[in-house]
């Protein structure tokens, strides 16, 4: 994946021109692959909630300028749908608790992309790019997050991608502990916490490229 980053306000960014029919064919051939690996791995293949991840996630590079061929598809697809795979490590009765997690069960929790770094590190068809964004999906642009608490640009971009694309998704959906916000309080939370959770520019190109409801092409991107 290019490391650098396009112009965010030229509109005529280069395009990865390809057959819809043959991307979506990448698509879903890197998604049987995926899903062959984790049945195998950890008896089950990917979440709902994974999928529609890597969807966003493709959406977010494409609308960044970041998709640039079929290799960019693939290590997307692939990071995007073994981002949470360490969950499968974790006890159900932690992950689908109806309240709130003590802090012993958090600090479980927070083993999970440690635990899916392990995991991935046996697929053939992992690389150090898809391990990274695994490993360092729950980092914050300010530097709180975790397992290392990595800081702005140091959190590989992957990472960042999926980081926005989780969190929203997680957001809209309904939880065992709380019901499903609705997409403008979604996009809210994206935009607040934007430069202390959230990679900036990323956050904009999703908000106001790729979310239908708040898509404006015009608008200029910082």
């Amino acid at each position: 994946m290019n490391r650098k980053w396009a112009s965010w306000n030229n509109q005529a960014n280069a395009a990865w021109n390809v057959d819809p029919r043959a991307h979506d064919q990448l698509i879903e051939t890197n998604v049987r692959e995926v899903n062959t690996w984790a049945m195998a791995v950890v008896g089950r293949s990917c979440t709902e909630h994974d999928r529609r991840v890597m969807d966003l996630s493709l959406k977010l590079a494409e609308a960044a300028g970041l998709l640039q061929g079929a290799w960019d598809v693939r290590q997307i697809v692939w990071a995007a749908l073994l981002h949470d795979i360490g969950k499968a490590a974790i006890s159900a009765r932690i992950l689908d608790k109806p309240g709130a997690l003590t802090p012993t069960e958090f600090k479980v929790i927070q083993q999970h992309p440690s635990l899916g770094h392990r995991l991935a590190r046996t697929a053939p068809q992992v690389n150090h790019e898809i391990l990274g964004a695994i490993l360092h999906h729950h980092e914050r642009w300010d530097g709180e997050g975790y397992p290392l608490g990595l800081i702005g640009e140091s959190i590989p971009l992957l990472a960042r991608i999926i980081k926005v694309t989780d969190v929203y998704d997680a957001l809209v959906s309904d939880r065992p502990y709380r019901p499903a916000w609705t997409n403008d309080e979604a996009t809210a939370y994206l935009l607040q916490h934007s430069g202390t959770a959230f990679e900036p520019h990323l956050v904009q190109v999703f908000v106001y490229r790729v979310l239908p409801w708040h898509q404006h092409p015009g608008f200029p991107l910082d």
